[in-house]
């Protein structure tokens, strides 16, 4: 008999054979299995994971849903069981197996779960007749013996954490095959838009010619000279061995460029497939997406991946255009030399469970993982991630590099988390080059301020920053500032709100105007200010030196002023936060304490750490059960309980969006990631007391857009909301 696995992609058109859809699937488990070491598993995984559709069952549902199109009636309800005959036969062979074909639609599961499907499935009469089918159909395949899949098991995994990855990887391999197949039956254009052939060869040269430019045009300055030399560095650093690397260069010291520079030297001296930018923060995304289009001129080198980006331009009547296209479809999976992502973005996909999210992980192995400002890693999450950092290293091929001012302490002189591999610094003499930066000189106040001293400090200066801990303590300074042309910056206000006042900052600066500036540590890490004076709320050492970052960016003065303050009324956030401000209290007493040496770092970090529960979910214990659920809920670098509430920051564009929604009865992901940008995100407690109260609509019943009702002032933004976590995915 002959198996169909998919319908028609339009009327008249051929059905997909089932042995075609395997064949396909296989070829491509296993070229991405291929660099990971895990060819024949990946391969094994693709052979058997349909072989449920040869049932006279499914065959019959297949033919129903090919009717109901043909007719303009809706698909048959329900489902049938195509996922637990292949996982039956794979688990007579190896249990990994099993498990990444059960849950190849609905996601890894359990052991527990996984053992009672499968005893369940053996009473189940229609999935016994789909195996026995199966053994004619699977002739024609040469499966892998099971001696080989056991060897490239214990290859990659010999611990329950590296077992863990390798199942995730393995799941990754399947379930972007299994996607790409299924695509190339149903949609062969959008398949074709994905084969982008890319060189990084191309874009090392590519890039090395636009720096040898820029460098012939730059003058003999200090700050020329420092970026010429990290240039050079990285390099040199890029013909080592493949590994974890730290790269601590100054603000200034150009490792944007720098970093990216050893990446592509790197991947293709030691034949790495791709790199991956991760960053905290989307305003430094933006900016850093912005550099590498103006280097690739192609529109296929540079993947910008996280929830704000939108493809406005680009598009006409007949649908989005080329570039556009290509960057939905390479989102899905990462297909791009070159992604741009957050750091939650990353991660997250990394310990998720559902096949959408670990659809791109295997893209993780043989390529250069850059963590930029890597400082600002959720300190209860530290355990997993480098466990799972350093399993990506010596067991995927993949280099890490560590990329910050200030080096957090995460490799082997740190007992108190799980070992990364040795990282080799990447600058020779990193300390000379903050020599040579140093742009500010600190002032420790040693007697809490009240909000007005502080304000009184803030009108001495016509251009002043002042950066608090919390929202609470930004809007008490503003009020005590009472200057009717202050600024004010922090997650109270929207993301188009944000970047308004950020513009305005600018301009100001720019002109020499008077511009004072109350913000939260939205404005620190990676946000292009250039101001003569900071203040900074007592906070985290790295937090204080990021701020630092803000003042005398361009070397306009010989010393720009940053001040370090104890408000006398204000507070900090609790739990790992406070630990490390409590850290940093004790260092900032010390008199000889010199906040430009970047390797004092080493040494509170390590103090920060050892009074922090690095693992607090206890996520390292689920991933040795096996538990995959658990850990995508339980991984979360953003707390999840916050709510996105549209705001009336520019009430033209919040009622264009509303209009649209309602218009066509769904929210589409255009409109979502625009309506992100004017939200403000509610805890859910504040947002169920203001649903109560009146100030909160439902836009469209169950759809999880709603706007504020409520006021919303153009300098403080939303008021009565308190922090979201600052990252952003």
């Amino acid at each position: 008999m002959t198996y169909m696995a998919h319908t028609p992609p339009v009327a008249g058109g051929a059905w997909q054979l089932l042995t075609d859809h395997l064949t396909g699937a296989a070829r491509f488990a296993s070229s991405f299995g291929a660099p990971l070491g895990i060819a024949e598993l990946a391969r094994a995984a693709a052979i058997l994971h349909d072989i449920g559709k040869c049932s006279k069952e499914f065959q019959r549902y297949l033919r129903e849903c090919h009717a109901a199109a043909q007719s303009g009636r809706p698909a048959p309800r329900g489902r049938v069981d195509h996922k637990a005959a292949g996982a039956m036969a794979a688990a007579e062979i190896t249990a990994a197996l099993a498990m990444v074909i059960l849950g190849h639609h609905g996601g890894l599961t359990a052991p527990t779960v996984v053992n009672n499907t499968l005893k369940t499935a053996q009473a189940d009469s229609d999935i016994r007749q789909a195996r026995e089918n199966a053994r004619d159909l699977l002739t024609g395949f040469q499966l892998p013996a099971q001696s080989q899949l056991e060897q490239e098991i214990h290859t990659a995994a010999t611990s329950e954490l590296e077992l863990d990855l390798l199942l995730r990887m393995l799941y990754s391999c399947l379930v972007d095959a299994d996607a790409l197949d299924t695509e190339r039956h149903f949609d062969p254009a959008d398949f074709a838009h994905r084969q982008q052939a890319f060189d990084l060869s191309a874009m090392r040269q590519r890039l090395e010619e636009d720096q040898a430019r820029l460098m012939g045009q730059a003058g003999p300055t200090p700050v020329n000279r420092v970026r010429r030399e990290v240039y050079e560095d990285c390099l040199r650093a890029a013909e080592l061995l493949p590994g974890v690397f730290k790269l601590t260069v100054p603000t200034g010291g150009g490792k944007t460029r720098s970093s990216l520079a050893f990446a592509l030297r790197h991947a293709e001296r030691h034949g790495l497939q791709r790199v991956i930018y991760a960053i905290p923060y989307t305003s430094i995304i933006e900016q850093t997406a912005t550099v590498f289009r103006g280097i690739f001129p192609d529109p296929h080198a540079v993947l910008e991946h996280h929830s704000t980006v939108v493809d406005q331009a680009g598009e006409d009547n007949d649908g989005p255009d080329d570039a556009s296209l290509w960057r939905r479809l390479a989102a899905e999976n990462w297909g791009a030399p070159l992604i741009v992502t957050t750091t939650v973005q990353l991660f997250e996909s990394l310990f998720a469970a559902r096949p959408s999210r670990c659809r791109k992980v295997h893209r993780l192995a043989k390529s250069v993982i850059i963590l930029d400002e890597v400082q600002t890693l959720p300190e209860t999450l530290l355990a997993p991630m480098l466990s799972a950092l350093s399993t990506l290293v010596t067991r995927y091929g993949s280099t890490i590099v560590l990329c910050t001012a200030t080096q957090p302490a995460l490799t082997g002189e740190n007992p108190y988390l799980p070992a990364l591999p040795a990282a080799r610094e990447i600058i020779r003499e990193p300390k000379r080059h903050f020599d040579a930066l140093r742009r500010v000189e600190y002032r420790i106040e040693a007697v809490p301020w009240t909000w007005e001293q502080a304000a009184g400090e803030m009108h001495r200066h016509d251009q002043c920053l002042a950066v608090l801990n919390r929202k609470k303590d930004a809007l008490a300074l503003l009020a005590a500032l009472d200057d009717p042309d202050a600024l004010h910056l922090s997650t109270l206000l929207c993301g188009a709100h944000r970047r308004a006042v950020l513009a305005e900052v600018r301009d100001r600066l720019t002109a020499g105007r008077p511009c004072r500036l109350v913000s939260t540590q939205v404005v620190e890490a990676g946000v292009d200010l250039d101001f003569p004076c900071v203040m900074r709320a007592a906070g985290p050492l790295d937090r204080v030196v990021q701020a630092a970052g803000r003042c005398n960016r361009e070397g306009r003065q010989e010393l720009g002023k940053v001040i370090v303050f104890t408000p006398s009324e204000g507070g900090v956030p609790k739990g790992a936060y406070e630990t490390a401000c409590q850290c940093a209290a004790q260092m900032l007493r010390d008199p000889t304490i010199n906040l430009d040496d970047p390797f004092i770092f080493t040494r509170y970090f390590k103090e920060v750490y050892q009074f922090i529960n690095l693992d607090a979910c206890s996520i390292q214990e689920d991933r040795t059960m096996f538990h995959f659920e658990k850990v995508a809920e339980k991984f979360r670098m953003i707390d999840e309980d916050t709510v996105p509430v549209l705001v009336p920051y520019d009430p033209q564009t919040v009622e264009s969006l509303i209009a649209s929604v309602r218009a066509v009865g769904h929210i589409s992901r255009e409109i979502w990631q625009q309506a992100q940008q004017h939200s403000v995100s509610l805890y859910r407690r504040e947002f169920e007391r203001f649903q109560r109260e009146g100030l909160i609509e439902d836009v469209l019943p169950g759809s999880g857009l709603y706007r504020w009702l409520g006021r919303y002032d153009l300098v403080r933004g939303l008021d009565t909301a308190t922090d979201p976590a600052d990252l952003i995915v």
